[in-house]
């Protein structure tokens, strides 16, 4: 038995349809795909750094001040890492199995741009570690500076950015045209990444939370449906 795509263009159930049961399953799938991008504003939140601070000596010492504080930030960012990977693949396969190709493209985009943004040196968790080892702030600063310098976490970088905000266009595209959810909640997955990266080149942190607030609402959208009714992802014979 192979896994295999239902029928393209899965519409959402009629208006006064019964809704399927809630399984326990699809209740804890449908709560991954939101937790992503909620974790996300409680990382940075929690975080004793601005998110848009350029300058590493600044985020190097505001750790060093807010050790404890960091700490719970860096379990969350890693908790946003596990969580961002499995929604991203979560919302693919439920697009795929409306519009396999979309789906797809979705998901290589979308899904590689969240896992490369793990694929560059940490700040959070390389500035802990030098601090435990008793590493003086100019050195981690010389350290991640130094990381930064390559051209490994560069690539990383741009994969991350370009990953999510075409994959997100992407997917939005596929939810659009398979009419499986509203029409705002796939504009709204489709601007929210823009925006994002927007808080990011401006500096502005509240388009950077904005943007990842949009993706947890358009998630949200998507994730009532799996609840009710699953991905529409089928086995085949």
């Amino acid at each position: 038995m192979t896994a295999t795509p239902s029928p393209a263009h899965i519409p959402a159930a009629a208006p006064g349809a019964a809704a399927e049961r809630i399984r326990p399953l699809r209740a804890v799938t449908a709560a991954v795909l939101v937790l992503g991008p909620l974790l996300f504003i409680v990382a940075s939140l929690l975080s004793p750094y601005d998110m848009t601070e350029d300058k590493t000596r600044n985020i190097v010492a505001d750790i060093a001040a807010n050790e404890g504080q960091e700490k719970a930030a860096a379990w969350a960012w890693l908790a946003l890492g596990i969580a961002m990977a499995a929604a991203a693949i979560l919302v693919s396969v439920y697009v795929m199995a409306r519009s396999p190709k979309l789906g797809l493209a979705g998901l290589l985009l979308f899904g590689g741009g969240a896992t490369a943004a793990n694929l560059a040196p940490s700040y959070d968790f390389v500035t802990l570690a030098g601090l435990d080892k008793g590493v003086d702030q100019v050195t981690i600063v010389k350290v991640l500076d130094g990381g930064d310098s390559l051209a490994m976490p560069a690539v990383a970088g741009i994969w991350f950015i370009a990953g999510i905000v075409f994959g997100g266009i992407v997917l939005g595209i596929g939810l659009l045209r398979s009419h499986a959810v509203p029409a705002w909640a796939a504009w709204v997955l489709m601007a929210a990444m823009p925006l994002n990266v927007l808080g990011w080149v401006t500096g502005v942190a509240a388009f950077a939370y904005a943007g990842f607030a949009l993706l947890a609402v358009a998630f949200a959208v998507v994730a009532m449906d799996i609840a009710h009714h699953g991905t529409g992802w089928v086995r085949g014979v």
